[in-house]
């Protein structure tokens, strides 16, 4: 027996990873569709201003649940085990669904990059920022165009990878590690998008520095990443591929769950202001009974946004409903910062307040 083998005993071959793997992709998926669920309720009932990202999230939410599904499907037919403990006759099968799980896990990566690109869109609409969006766009989806033939023809024919044809394959080193630095660069490109934003406004450094913690939480999907492609290296090098396979599939759907929940973030600020906003404006509307002053709430069109609240915000044309819980400072629960610098009120998105004097009797 060569020196790269292991003894092949009985306790070797029954070691089984798939237990704890089945749990790991089960709780981050899950994970990941509770942030979504909550991230719809805010936007579509609370916020009601249910916009293309959000949809698309939910589009690639749905594509992680089929990731996950083809993962699991992946780890039935022998990933997680050794690679002498499985029955030859289904290594067909566990290499037909690693393509299938490979390929739907890119889409799914690329639906969260569109998701976030259509976010910073609404967010800042000035032309500009909407012509890096769209070279993005064009390159992610060039990028995902890439990753599929890669993964479609590397081997002729396809069924050369199992074993089914005769055939020339590219070979996993090659696959694995172009597919991931690609990834990797997309991701990276996301997650400096936003910085433009946050370098625009007007705001002290501590202002900045929290914005910046909020739009480029993406920087967790960028780590997982990396961890998927240190997971690659002993399933490339060693024999024995398979049983590092549950790891490799544990990460991949660790990095899509990690993306929808980053992306999904943002968003959730509008559940916490819209609480906020209807505990504060239940004391505001005391306050008018008792004679202080009557505010008037009054519903603006959709297409009066702005960029920011600030000084010099920037007006431009909402493409999605408005109609978001106010607070009576002035702040809607779209706005993600408030210029500082300003001494007049700017309601974004929603809402105009007017507030006037009443007396009694006259």
């Amino acid at each position: 027996m060569s020196a790269s083998t292991p003894q092949l005993t009985p306790a070797f071959l029954a070691e089984d990873r798939r237990p704890q793997a089945r749990i790991g992709i089960t709780v981050v998926t899950a994970l990941s569709a509770l942030v979504v669920l909550v991230r719809a309720y805010a936007r579509g009932c609370l916020i009601r201003s249910f916009g293309w990202d959000d949809g698309l999230i939910c589009v690639a939410m749905l594509m992680n649940i089929v990731v996950m599904a083809l993962s699991l499907q992946v780890l039935r037919y022998g990933a997680g085990l050794h690679i002498w403990a499985i029955d030859p006759a289904q290594a067909p099968m566990l290499y037909k669904w690693l393509v299938a799980a490979q390929l739907v896990y890119m889409i799914a990566l690329w639906m969260c990059r569109i998701s976030g690109l259509a976010f910073y869109w609404r967010l800042n609409p000035m032309p500009q920022f909407q012509v890096y969006l769209r070279v993005s766009f064009a390159f992610v989806t060039a990028v995902l165009v890439a990753q599929v033939l890669i993964i479609a023809l590397q081997c002729i024919p396809l069924a050369a990878l199992w074993g089914g044809a005769d055939g020339t394959c590219m070979g996993s080193k090659t696959v694995f590690i172009s597919t991931a630095a690609m990834t990797i660069i997309c991701d990276s490109i996301i997650l400096l998008l936003p910085l433009k934003i946050v370098f625009s406004i007007h705001a002290n450094p501590a202002r900045k520095v929290a914005l910046s913690v909020v739009l480029c939480f993406g920087v967790f999907a960028v780590m997982t990443s990396v961890c998927r492609i240190v997971a690659m290296i002993p399933a490339i090098k060693q024999a024995d591929a398979t049983w590092y396979f549950s790891v490799v599939m544990v990460w991949s759907d660790t990095e899509v769950s990690t993306a929808i929940i980053a992306l999904s973030l943002p968003a959730l600020k509008g559940l916490v202001g819209a609480v906020a906003g209807s505990t504060h404006k239940g004391s505001s509307h005391a306050e008018s009974h008792s004679g202080s002053h009557d505010l008037q709430l009054h519903t603006v069109s959709p297409k009066e946004s702005h960029l920011f609240q600030g000084k010099h915000p920037y007006q431009r044309s909402e493409i999605y409903p408005s109609d978001v819980y106010a607070r009576s400072d002035g702040e809607s629960e779209e706005a993600l910062w408030v210029d500082e610098d300003s001494r007049a009120i700017h309601v974004q998105n929603t809402v105009r307040v007017s507030v006037s004097d009443r007396v009694e009797g006259v």
